[in-house]
């Protein structure tokens, strides 16, 4: 029987580089999905299951069973040596419960091989900023009746909303120690942690830890990564259009997954937006995320301070 192995990628981590150009061209390697660019899974059943995982209430319904049902019958009929499947919802603010995610995971696949993308907090925080909060995406916080929140956000506005909720949502996100500890103590011995900074430097250890928890060929990971980039930021050209169509009531986040007409590539050119974090935000994040940085250090032995991450 096949092997499994659940990506649990933190948004932003580098998981669409994956999942496009890896995980689908490895020989030995059934990938499922998510797939890219249809966002899906190989099975109705599976995305369904995946999906419920992630969101179903468990005073309402049990999604185990039938997650672990549809992943065993890609086993069954499974000739390679692995089975993946990827996707950052197990640990996005969707979720709103890391642990439970978890637990379930465990529970429908026992011995399942855990691979944890992760990647300085500040630096995902700006992407996750471009990409999703200046157009107030996955906001799970509170707010007045009377207060309205418009599109596109400033760094500063999308800090203040977020940081309503924190302890869930994307505060929870980024304490990676703990959902770390969390998939550890379910999965003892089989949980890897993976930085993205390693793939941005060309580190042999990306490949190589990478094909090491996928059972693959290290020169065909290293291969296929090679000039493998997914998701590029806006550019300021896009993030002024966004702005002009929010304020006349037009959705501004139609940006966020572009088609290739001549407009759309006009708009892509030039300069970058915002290149750095606010540096309020980025103090914030420090403070919050240093001590389990240190902690996440110890346990994998991985420098994180030398790779840019706070560490008390």
């Amino acid at each position: 029987m096949s092997g499994v192995v659940l990506h649990v990628g933190f948004p932003k981590t580098g998981t669409t580089t994956l999942q496009k150009s890896v995980y689908p061209h490895l020989p030995g390697v059934l990938y499922v999905g998510k797939h890219i660019p249809s966002y899906g899974f190989s099975s109705r059943a599976l995305g369904d299951a995946v999906h419920a995982v992630i969101t179903a209430d468990s005073a309402l319904s049990d999604p185990v069973p039938a997650l672990a049902t549809a992943i065993s019958e890609f086993r069954a009929n499974c000739a390679s040596d692995t089975l993946v499947i990827s996707t950052e919802s197990f640990a996005h603010p969707t979720a709103r419960d890391f642990g439970l995610v978890a637990s379930r995971l465990a529970a429908a696949v026992p011995d399942a091989r855990i691979l944890l993308t992760i990647r300085a907090q500040d630096a995902l925080a700006l992407s996750w900023y471009q990409s999703h909060g200046r157009f107030a995406q996955y906001l799970f916080t509170h707010k007045r009746e009377s207060e309205r929140i418009r599109a596109s956000l400033s760094q500063r506005a999308w800090w203040d909303l977020v940081q309503r909720a924190s302890s869930s949502g994307f505060l929870a996100m980024l304490d990676f120690d703990a959902v770390v500890a969390c998939y550890e103590k379910l999965f003892s011995g089989r949980v890897t942690v993976l930085p993205m900074e390693w793939l941005q430097r060309c580190d042999a250890r990306y490949a190589s830890t990478l094909a090491s928890v996928l059972q693959a060929d290290a020169v065909r990971c290293t291969q296929l990564l090679q000039g493998a980039h997914e998701n590029r930021g806006l550019s300021r050209r896009e993030v002024l259009a966004g702005r002009m169509l929010s304020f006349v009531g037009v959705r501004a986040d139609f940006l966020e997954h572009r088609s290739r007409s001549a407009l759309r590539r006009f708009l892509s050119r030039g300069a970058a937006a915002e290149r750095v974090l606010h540096p309020e935000i980025a103090r914030d994040i420090q403070r919050v995320t240093a001590k389990g940085n240190a902690r996440l250090a110890a346990r994998t032995s991985i420098d994180l301070a030398a790779l840019g991450y706070a560490v008390a």
